[in-house]
């Protein structure tokens, strides 16, 4: 980001701050690094910095989806790492997922989550065998087949079969985000909202209207990393996703949350007559680069043909949206130690996978920052080698 000359040799009102950890990017992912730092170091002063409100990013705008992962991003992984590389990725979705149960979700009565299966969807016998390989097994990574006459009853004329996950969860995010928020908040974390980060400085961070000194600073910024320094213009690309609401008319019982990896579609119930649905980024994949949240009337239509032809339902449209994703060339998250004017750690870049992974990836920029370890569980799969 940029700001002008006058601004910024203008002084405000507002004071300097000094902290011990200074998080920028108040989203899933940076409230959870605080809320990891408060477990490990309760004698910090840990401050998080948001241009927005927590959760005004991808964090706020997703589906609720609180999965490990579709059988199809598993075999992607398979197919790219090898299978011991890809089940280690599996075991760090399963304990982040783990994790957030037991410290968020069963410990915030105010978060209405339902605890489900997640499924991946096939249309035909010929789709499916076309996606089995023989150096992919889904149920080494605990995926179960579905044949037609097991699947939920609304399913059973639309899909050949399913492989399905558990335990997976349903969520509301902002829900979630606001729970860890109120938690950060009884340990005394500073959380500052509608405020920009510009640019990291010797001290800290120069914001737009002061300066807040820091000892070391984490920038947790996913999808906004290029507007925050062009130099992760090739590092993280901003994707958006689009997203449906609709209100069906007939009974639609489905409680899973639901992959259909060859159509690019995920959905789910929300709530009784509640669906959503996202996906179909390829109808306009040079269109859904960027960061700024825009509607896609191409995809959107998608979408819709999507609910109509595929589970033939009627509906009428609640609300659609957008969110930023961060996507890197290996599709995996950057967590990293950068070089920089004062100590400085990067975590982002999920491509999509930010709900699954997020926590325990939290989990992990925290110890890194503590000193618990050298290394990010992710550091082996790509090195982060740059200088802000």
């Amino acid at each position: 980001m940029t700001t002008s000359h006058w601004l910024r040799k203008h002084t405000f009102s507002t004071p300097d701050i000094t902290t011990d950890v200074l998080i920028v990017g108040g989203g899933y992912v940076g409230l959870s690094t605080a809320y990891w730092l408060t477990e490990m170091r309760p004698d910090l002063k840990i401050t998080v910095l948001e241009r927005i409100h927590c959760g005004a990013g991808a964090s706020g705008r997703n589906a609720g989806f609180l999965t490990k992962g579709s059988a199809s991003f598993f075999k992607s992984l398979t197919s790219k790492w090898g299978h011991d590389r890809a089940q280690s990725i599996y075991r760090f979705a399963e304990e982040s997922l783990d994790l957030v149960h037991q410290h968020i979700l069963k410990a915030s009565p105010e978060i209405k989550f339902e605890r489900s299966s997640s499924m991946t969807l096939f249309q035909s016998e010929k789709q499916y065998q076309e996606w089995t390989t023989k150096d992919f097994s889904p149920g080494e990574f605990r995926f179960e087949w579905r044949e037609q006459e097991k699947l939920p009853q609304p399913l059973q004329t639309k899909f050949f079969g399913a492989f399905e996950n558990a335990p997976e969860y349903k969520i509301n995010p902002v829900q979630l985000l606001d729970s860890i928020k109120k938690l950060l908040e009884a340990r005394k974390v500073q959380i500052i909202e509608n405020v920009s980060a510009f640019e990291l400085t010797p001290d800290g961070v120069q914001t737009e209207v002061n300066t807040i000194k820091a000892k070391q600073t984490i920038l947790a910024l996913n999808g906004y990393f290029p507007q925050f320094n062009a130099l992760f213009r090739d590092v993280i690309v901003p994707r958006r996703a689009q997203m449906l609401a609709v209100e069906i008319e007939e009974e639609f019982n489905c409680p899973a949350l639901h992959y259909d990896p060859p159509e690019r579609v995920y959905w789910r119930k929300a709530q009784d007559k509640v669906l959503v649905i996202g996906g179909k980024r390829l109808l306009d994949e040079q269109g859904e680069t960027g960061d700024f949240e825009k509607i896609s009337p191409v995809i959107q239509r998608g979408l819709e043909q999507y609910l109509k032809e595929q589970l033939n339902l009627k509906y009428k449209v609640i609300h659609r949206w957008s969110g930023t994703m961060g996507f890197t060339e290996h599709e995996l998250p950057l967590i990293s130690k950068v070089a920089a004017p004062n100590e400085t750690f990067i975590v982002g870049g999920f491509s999509g996978h930010g709900m699954g992974l997020g926590f325990r990836s939290a989990m992990d920029v925290a110890e890194l920052v503590t000193g618990l370890k050298q290394e990010s569980f992710f550091s082996p799969f790509k090195k982060v080698d740059f200088k802000l």
